[in-house]
């Protein structure tokens, strides 16, 4: 689990989806990224409108679990920090985090991240891929389920559209989402010009000249280091995060 990476099968995905009203609301009625203040947000002042004691106690579980708002993990306070950088990258900051902690929500990714603009594209496709690589693990009524929560995710980040027949359209990256993909996928051992191809920059949906631009973008802020030049491209991204960010952790070698 370094840095917060989770690679064991298993987690929210199974019962919920990415959750990001629910992140929203309680990061935006917390006040301060304080974890007193977020329990005290939902388990005191009821921010979420839970039943029952029992299922805020669970809402706060699994936010935990996906982004560590009680107790964060060093890639989920890299995305609370910048959570408050700039508004229109919440959902795709909220997907990325979402797939470091998820490991079924990343199984899924190659099937929707692969699909051409425009396409339909529906649960039982991303079902079938989860029981491929997951043989006789889970039941198809279990299958079922993850495999819709999973495209709600994708939904709420962008990356699908519509509200029955999902259609594959062209998320939106900010500069602070490239910079967060970038950290990910330099946390993963990518490094240079492969860094750029990483499957946490291809979460981004745009080529590489894009990329370089909105990485131009995260720098101009202080969030990165870029040399591009001469098929030369040097990405530096740990440093400045873990600077600019204040999350130390993120620059351990």
């Amino acid at each position: 689990m370094a840095y917060g990476f989770r690679q064991l099968p298993g987690g929210v995905h199974l019962s919920k989806t990415m959750m990001l009203d629910e992140l929203q609301k309680v990061l935006d009625g917390s006040g301060p990224l304080d974890a007193s203040a977020v329990e005290d947000a939902i388990l005191n002042r009821n921010i979420l409108s839970k039943p029952t004691g029992t299922a805020r106690k669970l809402v706060l579980s699994r936010l935990n679990t996906l982004y560590g708002i009680k107790t964060p993990l060093p890639v989920q306070a890299a995305m609370l920090r910048l959570w408050t950088h700039h508004a229109a990258g919440h959902p795709m900051l909220a997907l990325l985090c979402a797939l470091a902690r998820e490991p079924l929500l990343r199984d899924t990714a190659s099937v929707v991240l692969n699909a051409p603009q425009g396409t339909a594209l529906r649960w039982p496709e991303l079902a079938e891929s989860l029981a491929a690589q997951h043989p006789g693990r889970y039941s198809q009524k279990m299958l079922k389920s993850l495999a819709q929560n999973c495209v709600s995710s994708w939904t709420q980040a962008g990356h699908l559209k519509g509200k029955v027949a999902k259609r594959r359209s062209l998320a939106e990256p900010t500069a602070q989402t490239a910079a967060y993909a970038a950290l990910l996928g330099s946390l993963a051992g990518f490094g240079g010009p492969a860094l750029l191809a990483s499957p946490w920059m291809r979460v981004l949906d745009r080529p590489e000249a894009d990329l370089l631009s909105l990485l131009r973008r995260a720098e101009a802020a202080g969030l990165v280091q870029l040399r591009a030049g001469g098929g030369v491209i040097q990405l530096n991204v740990r440093r400045p995060m873990s600077q600019v960010l204040g999350v130390p952790a993120l620059a351990d070698s």
